[in-house]
């Protein structure tokens, strides 16, 4: 072998080390800013579900409502499920119409129902349940009372709803017998239809973040409002609320008399 072709046998074997290097430091640095990126996404915060239950009967035998609810960006958004069964189903009384709750970051104003939709519907009459299919937008609404939220078909706080008395949320499938339903659900014109299945609401609430914590989440049955309200004092912050009035009033009149 020549000089030669040494020469550009080594220059070779060099452009090749130099190709290799260039190709892992590529591939280095493509690891690290993939890396980062998937760090910042998991910094990134993430809406977390709060569960709903609603129980009845002994030792909370029979689960009536399942749900969660969910704080965003600005949003809060709700699904509900009427779990009884269309056996279970005797009253409107029964049905789901409303949802209040309070959540931190709100400080007042405007509350409004962004969207809302049903899986399903339906008319019972006669005893049996007939799918009248899925309903967007339910006819809900949304609006508040001081720190209480509510999103609702039967209202309080002077909302008014599109819907109501209609458009409850009922239990069972929304099909076939619904054998021990009583006259404000078979057959009841005003009340039909019913919505079924899991029912979605998302309300526009300023200053909720994805960070929110929610409090007195009350679900409201039947088609009269209900409002939950104002926590009353116990007897013991009374009573202390009570002394300190009468040693205000003690300090008072001896300031008088000096």
């Amino acid at each position: 072998m020549d000089v030669l072709s040494v020469r550009q046998g080594v220059l070779g074997v060099v452009l090749k080390t130099k190709e290799e290097t260039m190709k892992r430091e590529t591939l280095r640095k493509f690891a690290i800013v993939l890396t980062l990126m998937v760090a910042c996404a998991l910094l990134v915060p993430a809406a977390m579900a709060d569960p709903i239950s609603v129980c009845t009967g002994a030792g909370c035998s029979t689960t009536n409502v399942t749900g969660t609810i969910v704080a965003g960006n600005g949003t809060v958004t709700i699904t509900l499920n009427n779990n009884l069964t269309n056996a279970q189903v005797v009253s409107v009384i029964q049905n789901i119409s409303g949802v209040y709750f309070q959540v931190s970051g709100y400080a007042g104003g405007a509350v409004s129902l962004a969207s809302s939709s049903s899986a399903q519907s339906t008319n019972i009459a006669n005893g049996t349940g007939t799918l009248a299919g899925a309903v967007n937008p339910t006819g809900w609404a949304a609006g508040h009372s001081g720190s209480t939220i509510t999103v609702c078909v039967i209202c309080a706080f002077g909302i008014s709803a599109p819907a109501g008395p209609d458009q409850t949320i009922i239990g069972g499938t929304g099909s076939g017998a619904y054998a021990n339903a009583n006259g404000s659900i078979s057959g009841n014109g005003p009340h039909n239809p019913f919505l079924v299945g899991t029912t979605t609401f998302t309300i526009n609430v300023a200053g909720v973040t994805v960070d929110s914590h929610f409090s007195n989440v009350v679900i409201q049955f039947g088609t009269t409002a209900t409002p939950p309200t104002p926590p009353v004092p116990e007897p013991t912050s009374m009573a202390l609320l009570g002394t300190g009035l009468v040693g205000l009033a003690g300090a008072v009149r001896r300031k008088f008399r000096s």
